[in-house]
């Protein structure tokens, strides 16, 4: 691996275990009783206006029915969701987020766009910009490969 490409894997590995930590002591400073995996299946049904479905999210989180029904039942257990069954489909629900579900997917966005202020903070214009760009090409290189 040349110099630049040990960097690079070195910096992403970093940037990515540096994030799920931070993400990990924020929800520890709350005192909220959710992993940083909920968190992000929280965050995933939120973005469907009037929740989604098992198949749904496990679509989009690549991951099996199964391991969304046990995910989803552990939120149910601890207050953050709800499913309700969906007319004319015995078998399908529909995950939707409780109150408490939502106050904590907002605390979520609060943080990262905290986050986001603070990097951005001390960059100029023409560096956000560029941060952007750059940014965008490499979620872009990982999205052809899922």
């Amino acid at each position: 691996m040349s110099g630049f490409s040990a960097k690079a894997n070195e910096l992403l590995v970093e940037i990515y275990r540096n994030v799920q930590i931070l993400e990990q002591n924020e929800l520890k400073k709350q005192r909220l009783n959710i992993s940083i995996n909920e968190m992000h299946m929280i965050e995933l049904i939120a973005k469907g206006k009037t929740g989604m479905t098992v198949s749904e999210i496990a679509q989009q989180l690549k991951v099996t029915k199964p391991s969304v029904t046990v995910a989803v039942n552990k939120l149910v257990q601890k207050g953050y969701c709800e499913k309700q069954r969906l007319p004319g489909d015995g078998r399908a629900v529909q995950v939707m987020l409780t109150p408490e579900g939502k106050k904590v997917e907002a605390f979520h966005r609060r943080c990262h766009r905290r986050i986001i202020a603070e990097i951005c903070e001390d960059l100029s214009e023409e560096e956000r910009e560029e941060l952007l760009r750059t940014m965008t090409r490499i979620n872009s290189y990982f999205q052809t490969k899922l």
